[in-house]
């Protein structure tokens, strides 16, 4: 049987991307998807290298691709049917286009004569993701001239390079269809695709021994590789603070954590005040400490490789490098006094009640190496200002673009990487934005303890002065939903646990259970923001 057009291109296109290092695919099921899915389905069952993941719902499965591609930091295909469907994915290629993140959008579509004719199911569907994606190319799979195979094998392995290539980002590959769409299955056909290799340049600076005596380290959230037992003898060797965010993946017992609870708690004293600050990674949680920096005027450099951002305008000095490379490069002779006063600040009594005990409780109680999804808003304040990192630095959140959509899908795309069970902690607006990705949790029985704050509504807002407006503030920022826990867990077939406190979480998380499992919380908005006035009383250390 000699192979048609459509599937010899298809099977070009798929060997080109798991050549190129995409090993993980998430469909969106559609009639236009048809030829892609089917060999994709097929290629999967000949290759166990291959993760196949089928999301029905594509805002969920644009997340749950999200979340893969952002805890393994590689590629991830996300495949869609044409019409509105592929609007959906919009919202995750956001968040990969601020936190650098290789999504690879294949949008399937309508041939050109359907275009702008009125044919349903039919949008303009080229660059629809704008600014969005780094790059953008459409393939016409059933064209048989043969250079078009040759552009396939040549542009995807070339476009996957500069997805993963820093800045990272997503990408889409638009491919307009015709009908028939049956591809030929089970033909036998040997795909070749020859290779396109991309040598990297290592960018390293040249030794640099720093003048400055009061040098403090600001690791941020890390969108790159892991750089922990770097930075940790780097302020070890040349006494270097660290003040080190909850997403930054370097928190250990000598970095200082909860930098925004100590600068709101006015715990930071003249002494205290750097000559230097070295700043990794991207925007911190906090919004304290970069107000703090601006205010005392206190020289920044942003050392970051996927290039340097930041909101305040307050960087002076900016390094394109990894943190590996630019500790490997740097000495100074840094004050021990002024080292161990910042670790003072650790010392600091933490008066953890309501909301802010689950966080603490995780802190205590996570297996080593456990893997946390933390939802946006409350959550991820409490586990900055909380949680020291003692077990676990596996801290991921959606911080690029900071929204609450998507939320458990991303979760559970970062717990489909691990065996070991995994943790999403978030409050009880954010799982109903995303309910419906509580289907893959129960489709594929992942091990994830989701652990949900139900204050009845929005309790970020009870912090801003919104909440003075107490006429209104119910109705347009408070918004109670009234939602009944253990029913959304029936629905999804969810176990379920109601705990009455925070310490409660112990036992619970010392309970053995199989597949996902949904812990719940209630707690009221009021006494949680008096709870948070009183985290850190006065100079104790």
């Amino acid at each position: 049987m000699t192979i048609n057009t459509l599937t010899k291109n298809t099977k070009h296109l798929l060997h080109a991307l798991y050549q190129s290092g995409v090993k993980h695919f998430v469909v969106s099921p559609g009639s236009r998807t048809t030829p892609i899915a089917l060999l994709l389905a097929e290629y999967d069952r000949q290759n166990k290298d291959i993760k196949l993941y089928i999301d029905v719902d594509e805002r969920s499965a644009g997340f749950f691709a999200l979340g893969i591609a952002k805890t393994l930091q590689q590629p991830v295909v996300l495949l869609g049917t044409s019409g509105t469907a592929i609007t959906e994915y919009t919202s995750a290629v956001a968040e990969a286009h601020i936190s650098h993140v290789p999504l690879i959008i294949l949008s399937t579509d309508r041939p050109a004569e359907l275009q702008d004719n009125g044919a349903p199911q039919t949008l303009p569907q080229h660059r629809i993701f704008g600014e969005l994606t780094k790059k953008f190319v459409a393939f016409t799979l059933q064209d048989e001239q043969p250079d078009v195979t040759e552009y396939i094998d040549f542009m995807t392995q070339k476009l996957i390079h500069e997805a993963v290539d820093a800045p990272s980002g997503p990408l889409q590959i638009n491919l307009p269809l015709r009908k028939p769409l049956m591809p030929q299955l089970h033909e036998q056909t040997t795909i070749i695709v020859p290779p396109l290799k991309f040598d990297t340049i290592k960018k390293d600076m040249m030794s640099m021994q720093l003048s400055e005596s009061h040098v403090v380290i600001l690791a941020g959230p890390n969108e790159g590789v892991d750089y922990q037992l770097e930075l940790i003898n780097f302020s070890k060797k040349y006494h270097v603070p660290v003040i080190a965010d909850v997403l930054s993946r370097t928190r250990q017992k000598t970095t200082i954590y909860g930098i925004d609870a100590l600068i709101k708690a006015n715990s930071l004293t003249s002494a205290h005040q750097p000559d230097l600050v070295i700043r990794f990674g991207a925007t911190p949680i906090s919004a304290s400490v970069l107000q703090w920096l601006k205010s005392e005027n206190i020289p920044v450099w942003s050392v970051d490789e996927n290039a340097s951002a930041d909101h305040s305008r307050h960087i002076s000095r900016v390094f394109q490098l990894s943190p590996v490379s630019f500790l490997s490069q740097v000495s100074l002779n840094n004050d021990e006094m002024f080292y161990q006063l910042w670790q003072n600040l650790n010392q600091k009594t933490r008066y953890i009640t309501g909301e802010a005990g689950i966080a603490s409780v995780l802190d205590k109680v996570l297996p080593e190496q456990t893997a946390v999804f933390v939802a946006n808003s409350m959550a991820i304040r409490d586990m900055d200002d909380i949680f020291t990192g003692q077990t676990t630095q596996n801290i991921y959140a959606n911080r690029g673009v900071n929204g609450i959509d998507g939320v458990v899908s991303t979760a559970l795309g970062m717990s489909s990487t691990f065996q070991q069970r995994s943790v999403l902690l978030t409050g009880d607006l954010t799982l109903f934005h995303d309910m419906n990705g509580l289907m893959m949790a129960r489709q594929y029985q992942l091990p994830i303890d989701i652990v949900v704050i139900n204050n009845n509504g929005g309790a970020i807002f009870s912090f801003l002065p919104q909440a003075a407006a107490a006429s209104y503030f119910d109705l347009l920022f408070g918004t109670p939903l009234n939602l009944d826990m253990s029913k959304i867990a029936n629905l999804y077939d969810l176990a379920y646990v109601k705990i009455p406190t925070a310490e409660a979480l112990k036992q619970v998380l010392s309970t053995p259970v199989i597949g996902p499992r949904l812990i719940a919380f209630e707690s009221d908005r009021s006494n949680n923001v008096k709870a948070h006035q009183q985290l850190i009383g006065g100079s104790d250390a």
